[in-house]
């Protein structure tokens, strides 16, 4: 942004954006004539992936890939160790047999030659699966870049909240706000609770408030909250949530906090949202809502199992 700093600005954000009119080009001059355009943008979305968007990928890719590379040890290991063991008993019987002075169709000496030749192999592909946990990241490269201005700054007639009438968003004791601060507090203080190590990445555009990680395995769980006033009927998921959420669905958490007259309900934690959502969004698709109610089925029918 203008004051220099940059986030993630999450997975396709530019599939819901349209270019300008020949009015809005116009509306649009002085914006692109302001100073902090014309510095080395290039160079500051290089230094973010460099410093934060690849080593988070990075680690991505590592603990799957080295979870694959054990497997794939275990297997070659046993299959071929168990095949030179075959080879070698096998070899020890001919040889017995040898000595006996009877002729078997099998010699010795060759099965030996077989067992070593098997040996060399897993040795070597046991080199070649170590070779494979050396994951390092290439350089990232910049394929493009646009300048992206909210619709209501360049036609506010035509922007989402001016349209919006629903319950969730008139006036309440609350502002809207101060609802969400308090529905991200509660679902920090759930996660703490369950023993997670919770980090609020809200400001950085990722599709999802809270990155939670499970200090047992690793692992992360991306949870999206939405603190609504506790007689909403609807819940409003942008275009980027519902992908993040088709992208990592055993990961994904949608996050419902009701709250009333200050008072906080639990949150209503649903696993694989985008069974409520549905299909995937159309290209010119912004937001979807789905409703209170929905929510809870969801969270009664997960309970259940």
């Amino acid at each position: 942004d203008e004051k220099g700093r940059a986030s993630d600005a999450g997975p396709a954000p530019h599939l819901d954006c349209r270019g300008p009119n020949e009015a809005e080009r116009e509306r649009l001059t002085k914006i692109m004539e302001a100073d902090w355009l014309k510095g080395s943008l290039e160079e500051r979305a290089r230094e973010i992936s460099i410093t934060e968007l690849v080593p988070r990928h990075l680690e991505e890719v590592k603990s799957r890939r080295l979870d694959e590379l054990d497997k794939i040890e275990v297997a070659v290991k046993e299959r071929m160790r168990r095949e030179i063991m075959h080879l070698q008993h096998r070899a020890l019987e001919i040889e017995a047999e040898e000595r006996a002075g009877k002729k078997p169709r099998l010699n010795s000496q060759n099965l030996r030659r077989q067992a070593e030749k098997l040996t060399d192999r897993l040795k070597t592909r046991l080199a070649e699966v170590a070779k494979q946990r050396d994951i390092a990241p290439l350089p990232p490269e910049i394929c493009g870049a646009a300048v992206v201005v909210p619709a209501n700054l360049m036609n506010p007639e035509e922007s989402i909240d001016s349209k919006s009438d629903s319950i969730e968003d008139k006036p309440d004791a609350l502002t809207r706000k101060q609802i969400e601060e308090k529905a991200m507090e509660a679902v920090m203080a759930r996660e703490l609770e369950s023993k997670f190590e919770p980090r609020d990445i809200s400001t950085q555009n990722r599709g999802y408030d809270i990155e939670s990680r499970d200090p047992a395995t690793g692992k992360l769980r991306f949870i999206e909250v939405k603190g609504r006033r506790a007689d909403a009927r609807e819940i409003t998921i942008t275009r980027n949530e519902m992908l993040t959420a088709l992208n990592a669905v055993e990961a994904y958490i949608l996050a419902a906090v009701l709250v009333e007259d200050g008072y906080v309900h639990d949150p209503m934690y649903v696993h694989n949202p985008s069974e409520l959502f549905g299909a995937e969004p159309r290209f010119n698709e912004v937001h979807r809502s789905i409703t209170v109610e929905s929510i809870k089925r969801a969270v009664a029918a997960g309970s259940r199992t």
